[in-house]
């Protein structure tokens, strides 16, 4: 079983699979990934029962994957323009 750290920051990222998400906790969590990429089974075990609890079918096992993985490379590119802004 996961410890209750791990649980916690699990449920901090799962803001992530929200429609709506605050820029500030977008960027927190992004942080948290970034720190620790094990995390991301976590978070896409996490979509995988919210997509089954929501009657959501997915075309694959990767389809959360790349959800996710969208989301990471939004989150670098606007890093990189906030960089090049600068």
């Amino acid at each position: 079983m996961k410890s209750d750290a791990t649980l916690e920051i699990v449920t901090k990222l799962a803001v992530l699979l929200e429609e709506r998400i605050d820029p500030g906790e977008f960027s927190v969590a992004m942080l948290q990934l970034e720190e620790n990429p094990a995390l991301m089974g976590s978070l896409m075990a996490v979509q995988f029962v919210r997509d089954a609890v929501q009657g959501n079918s997915t075309p694959d096992l990767r389809y959360t994957q790349a959800i996710v993985q969208f989301i990471a490379e939004a989150e670098a590119r606007r890093k990189t323009a906030e960089k090049d802004d600068r």
